[in-house]
């Protein structure tokens, strides 16, 4: 959601661990860079058919943390963040992607490189994915 004030644009979101506001007792949220950084991350956790009457929405990442760990599931990794961030997050653009793959702990870290649309504000976003045992 995008709220206009006179040529600035305030990002206003739903705080996904829905925190209440100490002083108000509302559901708390996330304002401009930490709404958008929400967003990513929930792009980037969601698998394909995870959400209703949205079956392509979601990186679908957890798909990857089986298959061998080389270069070229990092580049597929990395065009499907790419892809779905384009297609599900017009408010921000990414500039980089970098994938470690981290077989030993059946781990992989993610870091992307974004620009904020809105006040071309450049920032980082990190989060990993694991198999659970």
């Amino acid at each position: 959601m995008a709220i206009t004030t006179s040529n600035a644009v305030e990002y206003k979101d739903l705080d996904f661990l829905f925190k209440s506001n100490p002083n108000t007792g509302d559901i708390g949220t996330k304002k401009d860079i930490n709404a958008v950084k929400q967003s990513v991350l929930n792009i980037l956790h969601t698998n394909h058919g995870e959400k209703l009457f949205a079956p392509l929405f979601g990186a679908n990442l957890r798909a990857y943390l089986f298959e061998n760990n080389g270069l070229l599931t990092s580049i597929a990794m990395a065009d499907s963040i790419k892809e779905a961030i384009s297609n599900y997050e017009p408010r921000v653009i990414v500039l980089n992607v970098k994938i470690d793959n981290q077989p030993d702990l059946n781990k992989v870290a993610i870091t992307l490189v974004v620009r904020i649309v809105s006040t071309n504000q450049i920032t980082n976003i990190a989060t990993s994915i694991e198999r659970i045992r």
